[in-house]
């Protein structure tokens, strides 16, 4: 069925960022790429919307793409230019081990969905592994980086992929839950913001293996 297509078609290129992401040298690229995935979520809520006829859902589209699409890359771009780095990977692993390790973790994600996908019961049902996968991806990220900003990154991918799990799983969660959730995640980017730029000031490094090296 169309529907069924159509999400499938979004869920690829959704996890397909998340690799994309993982090759970017820039931290103004990656800031891109998480737009670009945060665009396709959003784009993914509409259709889930529309063909469950739920204006709920389509508010929940609309708030998700004003607030990842427009405002937390303007102001992870703002922390960029503050911060004074474009270099951005920085990673423990290199670019070719960390696209092994994500690839392999897509590879879990469909095992571990395989009970889930087998059951048929929505036809939105063969995104949820890629979703998980994207999940797995983004815990990876985050604890992958060595650059606080870019942690960043990789947390938000996380928060991105566990609300598209909800979303194929249950054709999404109640609207005011969303409306919490983006502004809970609005507020920690804002803060995190702040908290990065004091690193690069005092510290002049946002290198958290060098923030390591100072405990005593």
């Amino acid at each position: 069925m169309p529907f069924a297509r159509i999400t499938n078609l979004l869920s690829f290129i959704f996890l397909l960022m998340s690799f994309l992401l993982l090759m970017q040298n820039s931290l103004a690229a990656q800031v891109r790429m998480f737009a670009v995935q945060s665009g396709v979520l959003s784009a993914l809520a509409a259709a889930v919307a529309f063909f469950g006829g739920s204006k709920e859902l389509f508010s929940v589209a609309v708030v998700f793409a004003l607030i990842k699409v427009i405002v937390i890359p303007n102001v992870l771009n703002r922390a960029v230019t503050k911060i004074g780095i474009q270099r951005a990977v920085a990673p423990y692993l290199g670019t070719s081990a960390t696209l092994g390790i994500c690839a392999g973790l897509v590879v879990v994600a469909f095992y571990a969905m395989a009970p889930v996908t087998a059951l048929k019961r929505l036809p939105t049902v063969d995104g949820i592994p890629l979703a998980f996968a994207g999940v797995l991806i983004g815990l990876f990220t985050t604890v992958n980086r060595r650059r606080a900003l870019t942690q960043i990154l990789g947390f938000l991918m996380l928060e991105n992929s566990v609300f598209m799990v909800a979303l194929l799983a249950t054709y999404g969660v109640p609207l005011i839950v969303e409306m919490g959730v983006f502004l809970d995640v609005l507020v920690a980017v804002l803060i995190l913001e702040v908290f990065v730029y004091r690193i690069r000031e005092n510290f002049e490094s946002i290198d958290v293996q060098h923030l390591g090296s100072l405990r005593g």
